[in-house]
C-alpha cells in the first residue's frame, strides 16, 4: 500500500511559525516533527512507498525525507512540486499525483497529527474503503464534516450540519477502485478550471460510487493543525496521549 501525503500548502494561518519552514516541519511536545511522526507511524504500519507533494521550502520536506530513510533505507519518496500552491487548493496537488493514484493507498493532509494504533486499524479492517468520523464530538463551526446514510459515506463539506453529520478527519484508506473514481473527477474539475475547492468537492459527486466506510476514531487520537492555536492544543493533547498508551504499556508488561 502507498501513502499520499499533501504538504503542498502555505500554512499562512500559523502565522511567525511557518515564515520559514513549511507546516509540517513543526515540532512536537517532543521535538518530532509533524512530518517526521507521520512517516514513523506509516512505516511502522508496513507502508514504505510516500507521494509527498510540496509547495513552499521543498528542500526541508526532502531533508527530513532523507533522514528518514538513513534510519529505514527500504522507505521510498516520491516528491511532486505544485508550482501554483499560491493560488489553488489542494485539488491540484491531487490531480498533479494523479499518475499515482493507480493503487490502493492511504491518502491524507500534512498537517494531520494521530497515533499509530489508528492507522493499524484502519488497514486490519474488512472494509476496502474508509474514513474517520467521531460520533460524540461537536461539529465544527470551519472544519470538515462528514454526512452518512447506513454507515457509507455521503459528503464531505465544511458548510454541513444536521444529525447525519459528523465531526470528520481527512485521512483516508482507498481501494483502487475508489482512488480511480475519486482521481476521474478530480482531473474534470482541474480541467474545467475549478481549481479552488478541496478535493472533496469532487468527492462528493461521486461519493455513491466509491463505497467508503466510515470508522469511528473515538478510541484514538487524530487532529489537525489549521493556526498556532490548534498547534499548542494538539500537540499537548497527542503528548498526554502518548503518555497515557505508555503508562499502559508499562502497567502491562
Amino acid at each position: 500500500m502507498r501513502a499520499v501525503i499533501f504538504n503542498s500548502g502555505m500554512g499562512s494561518r500559523m502565522g511567525k511559525s511557518t515564515r520559514l519552514k513549511p507546516k509540517c516541519m513543526t515540532a512536537l511536545y517532543n521535538a518530532e516533527t509533524i512530518f517526521a511522526r507521520q512517516i514513523r507511524i506509516l512505516s511502522a504500519c508496513g507502508i514504505e512507498e510516500f507521494v509527498v507533494t510540496t509547495g513552499p521550502f521543498a528542500d526541508q520536506i526532502e531533508a527530513q525525507a532523507a533522514a528518514c530513510q538513513r534510519y529505514d533505507p527500504g522507505l521510498r519518496f516520491i516528491f511532486v512540486p505544485n508550482p501554483r500552491y499560491r493560488t489553488t487548493n489542494y485539488i491540484v496537488s491531487m490531480y498533479l499525483v494523479r499518475a499515482y493514484l493507480d493503487t490502493d493507498l492511504l491518502l491524507l493532509h500534512g498537517d494531520l497529527v494521530f497515533n499509530e494504533g489508528l492507522v493499524r486499524e484502519m488497514l486490519s479492517d474488512q472494509s476496502k474503503s474508509l474514513c474517520l468520523f467521531h460520533e460524540d464530538k461537536i461539529l465544527p463551526r470551519k472544519d470538515f464534516k462528514a454526512q452518512f446514510c447506513d454507515g457509507i459515506l455521503q459528503k464531505v463539506s465544511v458548510r454541513i450540519f444536521g444529525t447525519d453529520c459528523y465531526a470528520f478527519q481527512p485521512l483516508y484508506k482507498l481501494d483502487a477502485d475508489a482512488v480511480r473514481i475519486w482521481r476521474d473527477r478530480v482531473g474534470l474539475f482541474v480541467e474545467s478550471g475549478r481549481n479552488q475547492v478541496y478535493a472533496e468537492e469532487a468527492l462528493n459527486e461521486v461519493a455513491s460510487d466509491m463505497n467508503i466506510h466510515g470508522m469511528s476514531y473515538k478510541p484514538h487520537y487524530i487532529d489537525e493543525i489549521d493556526n498556532e492555536e490548534d498547534y499548542f492544543r494538539v500537540s499537548g493533547e497527542i503528548g498526554r496521549f502518548d503518555s497515557s498508551l505508555l503508562i499502559h504499556q508499562n502497567v502491562y508488561t
